[in-house]
């Protein structure tokens, strides 16, 4: 049976619904620059487990398409990305305690109850982590083609990672964001005593089906076995 999918408004952001709105466990999935809520809302169904997945459209509409989490800046990320292995560790993006203020009231008006997986694809990864980083509410990550940001802000607070259940994933062949920004990010959970689940893929900056699978297999395996479906 397939899930039931809505639209919502959530804490102000336009956001795709899919599945039970009382399970016990969240999802909340964020999108990357220049995307939107519908690129990532067919995960929900295609894994076929029981939840409550939310796919939330960032607030800034994208002049050639799509959203963002917060205003791009092209030269300024074009300068961070320079060099042979394009990693964003410094890059400071404008807008990113707004973007971060917008994700703790989202996740903030979901039930206090609830377990919450957040999870993000490239900037949405950066997000998510952000969050968590400064005390934002979720209790397992998930970070797929992503990379650090303002690491002179998030070095100092890897700490409140420990424990922290996480899935980092990032194709070896990612000319958007060069592998060594997952490793980057890798190693960083891992010095901040997260539980990491590192799947480097043969790829480029995509969600292919390795990660589907790894990304089920982590909900099975961190949750209930009924998420294992």
């Amino acid at each position: 049976m397939t899930a039931p999918e809505r639209r919502l408004d959530v804490a102000g952001l336009s956001t795709i619904a899919v599945g039970d709105a009382e399970a016990e466990r969240v999802v909340v999935f964020l999108h990357g620059r220049m995307m939107a809520a519908g690129d990532l809302a067919p995960f929900a169904h295609s894994l076929g487990m029981p939840g409550y997945f939310l796919f939330p459209d960032a607030p800034i509409a994208a002049p050639a398409g799509g959203y963002s989490w917060w205003p791009i800046a092209p030269e300024a990320r074009a300068q961070a990305l320079a060099g042979a292995a394009p990693d964003l560790a410094w890059f400071d993006p404008p807008g990113r305690a707004e973007a971060r203020e917008t994700l703790a009231a989202f996740c903030a008006s979901l039930p206090a109850d609830r377990d919450i997986v957040l999870a993000g694809f490239s900037q949405g990864g950066m997000l998510a982590m952000d969050h968590v980083l400064h005390d934002g509410r979720a209790d397992a990550l998930v970070l797929l083609s992503s990379s650090r940001i303002a690491f002179f802000d998030w070095q100092p607070r890897l700490d409140r990672l420990r424990g922290l259940p996480m899935l980092i994933a990032h194709g070896r062949a990612d000319t958007e964001l060069g592998f060594a920004a997952g490793e980057g990010l890798r190693d960083a959970a891992r010095d901040g005593g997260a539980d990491v689940a590192w799947l480097p893929f043969d790829g480029t900056h995509e969600i292919p089906l390795v990660v589907w699978r790894a990304l089920r297999k982590f909900l099975g395996r961190r949750f209930p076995a009924r998420w294992a479906g």
